[in-house]
């Protein structure tokens, strides 16, 4: 590493060397000038060759954000799955690119974010701030990356704070109201599918990624391996997130009963797919279309809301069928922690935390519980005998 110190008119500057680019093979100088005396300038020089021999000079990247953003998201793309790669991309191409593409990665200013989640906010195409929150989280990580490349020498994401998310009120089902909805879906193909998320907390690609394989009938027990959720392209099946999720879920009688049921239906679909001649790929999957295949993830949501519109019942999500699972769990009395593992929760603090509201009902039926239990007592109670001290004439007890 060498430098030097020259005159350009009136001015002083430095040049320093640094080697060659390892991919274009281009020689590497960091130069400045303006110094008004020679002294100055080799002061300036001093100073810059010294922090570059002891790692504290960093070269800042010339990259506009779309360059940088874009070579980001390729390496990160070797690290996360599919479905959460192909979210990425879409955050990238139709919100951080317009944005800020054009801006000079080095020159990123929290100003310039903050900017920016205010026109996400409103205008025509508002974005929610959950999509925000997103957005911020992206950036956040790809800016990280950046310090740790060398490439900055801040991440200024972390001086910024997205939209607060306003929590959501969970809506589910009552007893009541789940079986009136069973009821009525009882002859339908979807059926199975329905009744596996309610009695079991499945999550709806869970379900939908069940093989005959994971079932045991015998045991009336079902083992959640695998999920059927978005990839790059389509539908792809793969383990959970966590070790957590790869769990083992007893099942109440309805749902084994309406398995072997299920069980029947589908060879009755392939006996008549032989029969007519028609193709038939079986994915060994407990919930499948006429013809074998997985059941689309998006099919069902349209049917799901047919299903709710014409019941007259209020009107939930799929996956609220997850939480009605837990709820009328924790209100029967069942221990949070079996419910933290049939929902496959990683710790049983997200289980306590996302059914708080429940809380307050429960604490009160345990204080009239606990009020009972010390009112029997107490009418139950044999009197204490009272003996009298001989000697001293007082009452012992």
């Amino acid at each position: 590493m060498r430098g030097c110190v020259s005159k350009r008119g009136n001015k002083w500057c430095y040049v320093v060397e640094y080697g060659r680019h390892p991919e274009t093979g281009k020689r590497r100088q960091k130069s400045k000038s303006g110094f008004a005396t020679k002294v100055e300038a080799e002061k300036a020089l001093s100073k810059v060759l010294h922090e570059m021999n002891t790692d504290t000079f960093i070269e800042t990247t010339k990259d506009d954000v779309t360059t940088f953003i874009t070579t980001w998201l390729a390496q990160k793309k070797m690290t996360i799955r599919p479905g959460t790669y192909k979210t990425y991309r879409w955050l990238v191409n139709y919100h951080i690119i317009p944005q800020l593409g054009q801006l000079k990665v080095a020159n990123l200013l929290p100003q310039h974010l903050v900017s920016m989640y205010e026109r996400m906010q409103g205008g025509e195409k508002k974005l929610s701030p959950q999509t925000i929150n997103h957005v911020h989280k992206v950036l956040h990580d790809a800016l990280k990356t950046a310090v740790q490349w060398g490439l900055l020498t801040r991440n200024v994401s972390e001086l910024v704070k997205p939209p607060k998310i306003p929590k959501a009120e969970t809506k589910v089902w009552n007893e009541e109201e789940l079986m009136e909805f069973l009821e009525f879906t009882k002859d339908s193909r979807y059926y199975i599918i329905f009744l596996l998320a309610a009695t079991t907390g499945m999550r709806r690609g869970e379900v939908l990624a069940l093989r005959w394989e994971d079932v045991d009938l015998k045991a009336g027990k079902v083992t959640v391996r695998r999920s059927y959720t978005r990839g790059v392209v389509g539908h792809i099946f793969q383990e959970p997130k966590t070790k957590a999720g790869i769990r083992s879920i007893v099942l109440p009688q309805q749902t084994t009963d309406a398995l072997k049921k299920q069980r029947l239906l589908l060879e009755d679909d392939r006996k008549k797919a032989t029969k007519k001649g028609t193709e038939y790929n079986d994915y060994g999957l407990v919930a499948q279309t006429k013809n074998g295949y997985p059941v689309n993830p998006y099919y069902l949501e349209s049917r799901w809301l047919d299903f709710i519109r014409n019941s007259g019942l209020p009107r939930i999500r799929f996956h609220d069928l997850r939480h009605t699972h837990a709820s009328l769990l924790l209100k029967a009395g069942v221990h949070p922690k079996v419910v933290t593992e049939r929902l496959g929760h990683s710790s049983i603090t997200i289980t306590l935390d996302r059914y708080s509201h429940l809380f307050p009902t429960m604490q009160q039926e345990a204080a009239e519980k606990l009020d009972d239990l010390m009112k029997a007592a107490d009418k139950s109670s044999i009197p204490i005998p009272v003996a009298v001290h001989q000697s001293d004439g007082f009452l012992l007890q």
